[in-house]
């Protein structure tokens, strides 16, 4: 375990514990808001689920920032009815959303309640309208999947892209239940400045294990920024 932490890339950042993780991965999240703020008027934020990253949204719940500047959406959602604890979109209300004062109309969830192809197209012209992303977060799954997009499932039937550039996709027969999900797709990712790819727990071992390897085609490892990030505490490898 030693010379693998010797040997992490650059881009790749170790913390102790998911608890260290995701206190850190707030206060970078905060920085980069305040850069965005200064720049350009506003912090454009593709927020990811998971039990590391709605850590990190609680500790935003408690922190000072120009909220009524940040523009937050989802990397993907799940085609359930909104009240449904199995959505991000659920995640983020009670981790965070429902105690900040960021304004409702800058919420951008996928409104999956209306139907997985309705809402994809709607989020792929959604998505297509914003110039760019300041911060995008991806979480990963024991298989390697990112959002919703799953290994091998690029060319199956069941994955439908959505709008000219194929910013989003829908995928009628995910792997993990429920079957039906609406998700950002790599050309999305490519509009962000900066995305974090957030990976915590030691089930997640052998999937990181093939990206540091440089021989992954796991779409975790596909996803790209303009600039990409690891950040993982030190059970992943």
């Amino acid at each position: 375990m030693v010379s693998i932490k010797k040997q992490l890339p650059d881009n790749w950042k170790l913390c102790d514990s998911a608890e260290q993780l995701a206190q850190q991965l707030a206060q970078a999240i905060l920085t980069l808001a305040d850069k965005a703020i200064m720049n350009h008027g506003a912090f454009h934020f593709i927020t990811a689920g998971g039990t590391t990253p709605n850590r990190c949204y609680e500790i935003l719940s408690q922190a000072q920032a120009d909220w009524d500047k940040w523009h937050i959406y989802l990397g993907d959602e799940r085609v359930l009815p909104f009240v449904n604890a199995e959505r991000n979109s659920q995640a983020l209300l009670e981790h965070w959303l429902n105690n900040n004062d960021i304004p409702a109309k800058q919420v951008h969830f996928i409104n999956t309640e209306a139907g997985m192809e309705k809402s994809a197209q709607a989020y792929a012209n959604l998505i297509e309208g914003v110039e760019s992303f300041d911060l995008c977060l991806l979480g990963m799954g024991e298989d390697g999947h990112t959002a919703s997009l799953f290994p091998q499932h690029e060319n199956f039937d069941s994955v439908i892209a959505y709008g000219e550039k194929q910013l989003v996709i829908s995928e009628s027969c995910s792997p993990k239940p429920p079957s039906e999900r609406v998700s950002l797709n790599y050309s999305a990712f490519e509009k962000c400045a900066m995305l974090f790819k957030v990976i915590s727990g030691a089930s997640k071992r052998d999937a990181v294990a093939q990206v540091l390897e440089g021989r992954s085609t796991l779409p975790i490892a596909k996803a790209k920024g303009v600039e990409t990030f690891y950040w993982l505490s030190k059970e992943t490898i």
